[in-house]
């Protein structure tokens, strides 16, 4: 599974490395990562670029950095488990797919990128709207991200009849479709 990296986040990592075309294998897509600041405080979000799913992480120290592969994993899982009520068997097929997260320069994916800075904006307000960080749970706020409409057309193996999709539905029918 690839993480590729804005210009921002690959400063806050430091080495990020060009995939190899084989590392791209992933049933379950790759991610987009993105660092930004939220009442002076250093907050992650990963987009997948299958569904738009969405992975937010608050308040993040430079110590995180070495850890950043295995909590990411960990939080997919949570996330997921929260969200789509995953399976004890689609846990483990999504362990396995997670085993190997390499973080890339960015790819560039515009579609993603304009979804991720859509996504921002809305955390920020919503943000200043419920009285700042001290109260927000993480797993709440990215429900609520992952049942927003998205218009973003995206190439994937999910099938859809409508410009405009959540992307909690879109990943539910990827894992049920790959996993």
């Amino acid at each position: 599974m690839i993480i590729y990296c804005s210009h921002k986040l690959q400063s806050f990592l430091g080495k990020c490395h060009p995939p190899k075309v084989e590392e791209s294998s992933s049933k379950i897509g790759d991610w987009n990562g993105h660092l930004f600041s939220l009442e002076g405080k250093k907050c992650l979000i990963f987009m997948n670029n299958k569904t738009c799913y969405t992975l937010l992480m608050t308040i993040i120290y430079k110590k995180h950095v070495k850890a950043l592969a295995n909590v990411f994993k960990e939080r997919l899982i949570h996330q997921l488990d929260h969200d789509v009520k995953i399976t004890e068997s689609q846990e483990t097929k999504i362990r396995v797919e997670a085993a190997n997260i390499v973080f890339a320069p960015s790819n560039n994916d515009k579609k993603i990128a304009g979804t991720i800075n859509s996504f921002v904006e809305a955390i920020k307000f919503k943000c200043a709207a419920d009285g700042g960080l001290e109260h927000w749970h993480d797993v709440t706020e990215n429900a609520i991200l992952n049942t927003s409409l998205v218009g973003t057309k995206i190439h994937t193996n999910v099938r859809r009849t409508r410009d405009y999709f959540t992307p909690d539905n879109a990943m539910k029918e990827l894992i049920s479709i790959v996993l």
